[in-house]
């Protein structure tokens, strides 16, 4: 995602996959007042999250093998949270979205036995979430007693009959880890007193220019972050500590009235029902959530307070790890680093040319979200039909107002006569658009599988990406598809109906003698910022 500025100055912001890096690469090259680059905060800050969790599981698994060990194999018990989150919204999603999960059940197990009781819900588990570890954590660490309770009512009996459900007996056996209750209070801790506030600051940075704030003040974030990480190395039972870490960000507070009203009502405002609604009992969750985390009743956890200091250390240290390695994108917005993009380093003639501007590409994550929501929504809807109802929605073309101060959707805002011109050549194209679609799709499938099957056949299964499609490309030379000579080539191109498919037969040939035999000296773009050259 990129913004245009003015005639000094282009911000560009993208994740940091390979791909992404690579197109804002070629872009800086095409802009010719050079450009600000960064990195979305919000991929940054999942990178470090997942690869905390990664830290605290190797641990885990070290320090519980040998119970691990002796635990049937069979209940895929592991010292994941995120595997156990996801295990848990299959099974208590009180939505019951998961055909062997007991939402319903345990929805109505609470009603009869707890009512009044505060149940968080279980966050989403589809997809791959990095911040599942800790956004998951806060409903478990609340809500594990219940958990227990009901699995036990329901595996009681079943287990007799040898009828025990895998997914509730996975869920039982790990809750009933002292370790792992540990793990979800600290998880429940970092999101509460750093991923919180972090991603608040990160997702509202564009609104925040009247109060000289913009994309590279994360940077002064950072920073702060950093400082107070670095205090936990040093005394790592400041982890807590609610004074130390739920101040952690503080002085953004006082800078930014807009971020102090959102703390107001997180922990004062921010109202949930309990259950058994009808009693129309509200209660300030997170503030409750808060209190038990620091100053616990239940004893189980405070029997937790030593192994989460000694997890809280694996933690620490593995996300200040990520800060400082020099080889990923956040250091360089340290101002350890000195880099020319950290706070210190960045004049304030660029902060305030960039004031309004986001920190994240969230728009671009959006549009492949809400295609990701249409796909698990409608099941076997492919995926051109989820983005084009993706698109539709988030563009608001069929919108209709309902007040004066809305405005129809593009489509309404067309004449009669075009609105059913427009429907009639969609409805008259779809057939068409669909079976050129599943065709490019089904032929990405056919040579996916021949690669497949000829790194099987040379027993090279774990052989490179680039040394199987070498192997592939010399297997076409010896087909029907391979023009090895001029005038063959001239024929083909002849019979061939249109310049798409003579272009595609080019390529393809091309293509055969670069990746099959080496023959880079033949190598030739076929694309330049997006186009084709032809």
């Amino acid at each position: 995602m990129w913004f245009r500025l003015d005639i000094s100055g282009t911000l560009l912001t993208t994740d940091t996959c390979n791909a992404a890096q690579k197109v804002r690469r070629l872009l800086v090259e095409d802009i010719p007042d050079g450009a600000f680059e960064m990195d979305c905060m919000n991929h940054l800050r999942n990178v470090w999250i997942g690869n905390m969790e990664k830290e605290l599981t190797k641990s885990l698994n070290q320090l519980l093998r040998v119970s691990l060990d002796e635990i049937d194999p069979r209940l895929r018990v592991s010292t994941s949270c995120s595997a156990l989150f996801r295990a848990g919204w299959k099974e208590f999603c009180l939505n019951a979205n998961y055909a062997k999960g007991h939402g319903a059940l345990f929805g109505s197990f609470m009603k009869e036995k707890h009512p009044g009781a505060l149940l968080l819900h279980v966050e989403r588990a589809s997809g791959s979430r990095q911040d599942l570890c800790t956004e998951g954590a806060l409903p478990f660490y609340m809500n594990y007693e219940y958990y227990l309770e009901f699995l036990d009512h329901m595996l009681r009996k079943k287990i007799k009959d040898d009828k025990a459900s895998i997914l509730q007996l996975n869920l039982f056996v790990a809750l009933s880890s002292e370790e792992m209750i540990a793990l979800i209070r600290l998880l429940s801790i970092i999101h509460l007193s750093i991923v919180v506030p972090f991603r608040w600051l990160a997702g509202k940075t564009h609104e925040l220019a009247d109060h000289n704030w913009g994309p590279v003040s994360m940077g002064h974030v950072l920073d702060t972050l950093d400082k107070k990480l670095q205090e936990i190395q040093q005394d790592p039972k400041l982890i807590l500590d609610e004074t130390f870490m739920m101040s952690m960000f503080d002085e953004y507070r006082q800078k930014l009235p807009p971020f102090d009203d959102y703390w107001e009502l997180l922990y004062k405002k921010r109202l949930m029902s309990v259950v058994a609604r009808h009693t129309g009992a509200r209660v300030a969750y997170l503030a409750q959530v808060r209190k038990e985390l620091f100053h616990p009743t239940r004893q189980t956890d405070k029997d937790t307070t030593d192994q989460v200091i000694a997890l809280g250390e694996i933690a620490v240290g593995r996300l200040l790890t990520e800060l400082h390695n020099p080889k990923k994108a956040t250091h360089r917005y340290l101002s350890s680093s000195n880099s020319p993009v950290c706070w210190k380093n960045v004049s304030d003639d660029v902060k305030k040319l960039l004031y309004g501007r986001k920190a994240t590409n969230d728009e671009a994550e959006s549009a492949l979200g809400s295609a990701t929501h249409e796909i698990q929504k409608a099941g076997r809807i492919d995926i051109p039909n989820a983005a084009a109802v993706s698109d539709v929605r988030r563009n608001r073309i069929f919108h209709r107002s309902t007040s004066d101060k809305e405005k129809d959707g593009m489509f309404h805002c067309f004449e009669d006569v075009l609105q059913e011109c427009i429907m009639r050549v969609g409805m008259k194209d779809a057939p068409n658009t669909r079976v050129t679609n599943n065709e490019q799709l089904e032929e990405q499938l056919k040579v996916k599988q021949k690669k497949m099957e000829l790194a099987k056949e040379k027993n090279m299964e774990s052989a490179t990406e680039s040394y199987i499609d070498a192997l592939y490309y010399i297997a076409m030379y010896g087909s029907d598809k391979c023009a090895r000579d001029l005038k063959t080539v001239e024929e083909i191109l002849k019979r061939l109906p249109s310049d798409a498919q003579r272009y595609v037969f080019l390529k393809e040939n091309i293509t055969i003698y670069v990746k099959g035999f080496g023959w880079d000296e033949y190598k030739h773009a076929w694309s330049k910022n997006g186009r084709s050259i032809q």
